[in-house]
């Protein structure tokens, strides 16, 4: 069984943000343990304190009010974000990422929770159903996934979104490799859902900022199959030429196509 870890970054209500961002953390069940020993070790080397007290979360390590971070210099704060999603970078091959950008007017009067729920579920499927497709013709062992997600606002409406998936589909029809509806827990207590909530916040500092640094760092873990991009996906304005990875593998797939 694969899962995929998913937490958000942005706020939906925030006039003064354009971005909301789903990011997921792709992972089969065997890594689970590695990777969660990666993350506490790391955290047990940052020395501060308890590291079962210590969250990894983006936006409260860059603002630095809240303790273990108040105290410690700004620099070294986004250099411990960017050290966490080297494990990332570095970590098993059978880890994968998943990020959906939405651009918050272009969805109104929409959710923009929903709309990424729903596209970042489709995605997952799809790559469980290429590894599925893969094992079939090697004979080797297929797998279904689930989805874990932080708690949240937004919890008892994605339960909802999600049994009516199983019943309705979705637009693109039936999530079939899904085992079950998403499972909810605290980040508090999931070290790889702390990992999707920093590449969540990575992704909206490329989207809302043109801030590259900590998106490059992961870029090359998201999703991909010929040379296209299917883990990153970006709802941006109609009126935008994008260049970033996501529309670009998109172009050039296209392109090859015509």
């Amino acid at each position: 069984m694969y899962l995929v870890y998913i937490d958000g970054s942005g706020s939906v209500k925030n006039p003064n943000e354009k971005y909301f961002i789903l990011g997921g953390v792709s992972v089969f069940e065997r890594q689970i343990f590695h990777l969660i020993k990666h993350v506490d070790e790391f955290v047990e080397s940052l020395d501060l304190g308890p590291p079962e007290d210590v969250e990894l979360h983006a936006s409260v390590i860059a603002n630095g009010r809240e303790k273990p971070w108040k105290g410690v210099p700004r620099k070294e704060r986004l250099q411990i974000v960017e050290n966490a999603l080297e494990i990332v970078r570095q970590s098993h091959g059978s880890v994968s990422l998943f990020a959906i950008a939405v651009h918050k007017a272009q969805r109104a009067p929409n959710d923009p929770v929903e709309y990424a729920f729903e596209e970042i579920c489709n995605r997952f499927n799809l790559q469980l159903k290429r590894i599925y497709n893969r094992a079939e013709k090697k004979e080797e062992g297929k797998h279904r996934g689930l989805v874990v997600m932080d708690k949240s606002n937004y919890e008892s409406a994605l339960q909802s979104l999600a049994r009516t998936f199983r019943v309705q589909g979705t637009r693109w029809g039936e999530l079939r490799n899904l085992a079950e509806v998403p499972l909810f827990v605290d980040s508090q207590a999931s070290r790889i859902i702390q990992i999707a909530d920093l590449v969540a916040w990575a992704v909206r500092r490329r989207y809302e900022y043109q801030d590259t640094r900590y998106f490059d760092k992961i870029v090359s873990r998201f999703d991909s199959e010929g040379g296209v991009l299917h883990g990153l996906v970006h709802f941006g304005p109609n009126d935008e030429n994008c260049h970033c990875p996501a529309c670009l593998s998109r172009a050039i797939r296209d392109a090859a196509i015509q």
